[in-house]
């Protein structure tokens, strides 16, 4: 008898950690999913030619420079449309963002126009 009773409680433990460790994976995945969105405008001073798209060199009015990545796919996923814009051309770009050591901000384009 107090081996069913010793039996019942390790089970009742693992299903106890498995659901726990099911619902902080659920919440690790919902608080990725927030990704924070940035702008940019400024005027595309350099670019760089890849396999679905460019990354397009910006520089905004107080000269702090960011890297946009302006891809076909990630345009289409958001709704947005591709479009290849030239080195002067002054754009608006809004999207995920992240900084590298240099502190320089790197936008994954999911919107992005022209701007006069």
């Amino acid at each position: 008898m107090s081996n069913r009773i010793f039996i019942k409680g390790i089970i009742g433990i693992f299903i106890l950690a498995s659901a726990s460790s099911c619902s902080s994976q659920k919440n690790t995945v919902h608080m990725e999913q927030q990704v924070s969105q940035q702008e940019v405008i400024g005027t595309i001073t350099a670019i760089e030619n890849g396999k679905d798209g460019y990354m397009a060199t910006v520089k905004d009015k107080k000269g702090a420079i960011s890297i946009v990545t302006i891809s076909i796919v990630n345009l289409q996923k958001s709704g947005g449309t591709f479009k290849r814009y030239n080195i002067g051309d002054r754009i608006q770009a809004k999207g995920e963002f992240w900084r590298d050591q240099a502190g320089v901000m790197h936008i994954t384009a999911k919107s992005i126009k022209e701007v006069k």
